[in-house]
């Protein structure tokens, strides 16, 4: 009797080996299909002397060079980013910076709207349409990690899940 159950527990167990590597692989193949048109990996930027008008009106370096920062672009009419935008909450602001930066808006208290929605106190910065080009930004929302030389550590399109910041955040720093 003990053989026969040992013998369903093994096999029972090769199969959930399997279905996780094939979901593990079917995530990476959406990810990486998804991700295909953004800036590539090792890409420096020149962003520099880019500065960007904030919600309180102030204006803003879009990059800060003392640790790498992570730059999420989003739409305030997007469902997904309402759905992501809080898991970047979870992040260690000691180890990276964090800029939200919206486009697609139509006007200023769309913006400032969403923001008390989703209850961001935390600064968000005001794009364009050349910064969504220079971005390649097709889709939101959209992040992208750059290390303290502008350079593309990381990227991502659709949602990301905290653990799923957490573990890029871990990567590039």
């Amino acid at each position: 009797m003990n053989k026969v159950f040992n013998k369903f527990r093994s096999i029972k167990w090769h199969i959930w080996l399997r279905d996780l590597l094939f979901l593990g692989v079917f995530v990476f193949a959406i990810s990486a299909w998804q991700s295909r048109n953004m800036l590539d990996s090792e890409s420096n930027l020149e962003v520099n002397g880019q500065l960007l008008v904030g919600l309180d009106g102030q204006t803003n370096s879009l990059i800060k060079s003392d640790k790498p920062t992570l730059i999420y672009f989003f739409a305030p009419w997007c469902k997904i980013c309402s759905l992501s935008i809080g898991n970047l909450e979870y992040l260690d602001t000691d180890k990276v910076n964090i800029v939200r930066v919206a486009l697609d808006y139509s006007n200023v208290e769309e913006v400032q709207n969403f923001a008390d929605k989703h209850n961001i106190s935390s600064q968000i910065l005001l794009g364009h349409e050349a910064l969504k080009q220079q971005f390649k930004i097709q889709g939101y929302p959209t992040y992208y990690i750059l290390d303290e030389q502008q350079k593309v550590l990381a990227k991502s399109f659709g949602y990301s899940t905290a653990l799923g910041l957490k573990i890029r955040q871990f990567f590039s720093a």
